[in-house]
């Protein structure tokens, strides 16, 4: 999320932003199926007994890659391993003075933008809870704490959850320059690396640390940024029948946690799901073709302002309406959000892009480069 810039700087990868943009617009389904309150409470309880048949199909078959928005966001975080490292494994590095500039204004601003307007719609309209709501949406009935949201390293409270992610981008953002150090040493091992990576999620899943988890789910795009080349001469040797059965298994593999709900290590296989589906829109030309198609770019050049605009809207609808249909609530709020995407891209987004360029020129400028130390040569 907020990685475009990094991921423009290779053309090769223009169809990942076809892939956040389908990532992003699986966030936005997956909160409006939420004010369902036999969705929400389905979700909750990972619970494949005594549900009607419906919301049993909807969420423990694979008809839940609709609206799994949770494993949208690991697909997020190996995109944004993967895109922020690749500016660092050319010849023409910049300096990491530059990126911190960059990257803290690049996300900062829109996203103190996007608590501004979650203000202002909850001031509109009270969240004021309901016997008929559903769990998801009740959780919006609490005093928001801004100023925590704002920092983003401590979390997010209800105003505007898809804040959460963020915590996690900003500690890998932080952290990166030790990524790409540690990974560039090994990465003629990234076989057993990559091993130690998934392995690392399910144990921090087990133990219930989601600090390894996530931080490892970003290690994976590293990873494969470093070993982006070898990626693509391996999917030149692949056939379209493997490549099917390819794709297939990462969307399987995607909806595990709903397919085998009593296993322990599903977020694990969540993220080796996602990461083949990252590979198939690097190397997969027809997949790649799709991820360049119009809408999908559309929505992925803006997939940042849609993730931090649209779930205050959807909540601002479901308190007003009262609506328990999925799709209805659904119809209702995608067109608002998409409006308000739009103009958020334009008038918040954009201009805190162009300051980051602009910022990271300036402080790049002024800082004598050191040795490219860093280069790769994968």
């Amino acid at each position: 999320m907020g990685d475009e810039e990094a991921n423009r700087g290779s053309t090769r990868y223009g169809a990942l932003d076809g892939l956040r943009g389908l990532a992003a617009a699986v966030v936005v389904i997956h909160h409006c199926f939420l004010v369902s309150p036999s969705l929400s409470l389905a979700v909750a309880r990972v619970d494949t007994e005594h549900i009607e048949p419906w919301v049993w199909w909807m969420t423990f078959t694979p008809l839940h890659l609709l609206w799994a928005g949770t494993e949208a966001v690991y697909v997020f975080f190996i995109l944004s391993g993967f895109v922020l490292t690749l500016p660092f494994m050319g010849v023409s590095q910049p300096t990491w003075r530059a990126y911190y500039a960059k990257r803290f204004v690049r996300i900062y601003l829109p996203v103190w933008a996007s608590l501004a307007v979650a203000v202002l719609l909850a001031w509109i309209v009270p969240r004021t809870g309901s016997p008929d709501l559903s769990a998801w949406l009740l959780i919006h009935d609490e005093s928001p704490n801004v100023f925590v949201d704002g920092v983003l390293l401590g979390g997010a409270d209800s105003l505007n959850s898809p804040l959460w992610s963020l915590q996690w981008e900003m500690l890998f953002s932080l952290t990166l320059p030790l990524y790409v150090v540690l990974v560039l040493r090994i990465r003629n091992a990234w076989l057993p690396c990559l091993l130690t990576l998934f392995s690392l999620i399910a144990v921090g899943t087990v133990t219930y640390l989601p600090a390894i988890v996530y931080m490892s789910m970003f290690g994976i795009g590293v990873l494969m940024a470093v070993r982006r080349n070898s990626l693509e001469q391996f999917g030149r040797t692949l056939s379209r029948v493997k490549w099917i059965g390819l794709i297939a298994s990462s969307l399987l593999l995607l909806a595990s946690r709903w397919l085998f709900p009593q296993l322990p290590t599903v977020i694990c296989m969540a993220c080796i799901g996602g990461s083949l589906l990252v590979f198939a829109f690097i190397a997969c030309p027809p997949v790649a073709s799709a991820g360049n198609h119009r809408i999908l770019q559309w929505i992925g050049t803006r997939s940042f302002s849609l993730y931090l605009v649209h779930e205050p809207i959807v909540v601002s609808i479901g308190f007003v309406s009262h609506i328990s249909n999925p799709l209805l609530l659904t119809a209702l709020a995608v067109p608002p959000s998409l409006a308000a995407t739009e103009l958020f891209f334009r008038f918040a987004e954009r201009p805190a892009h162009i300051l980051a360029g602009r910022v990271g020129h300036l402080v790049g400028s002024k800082v004598r480069r050191a040795p490219q130390l860093l280069t790769a040569r994968p």
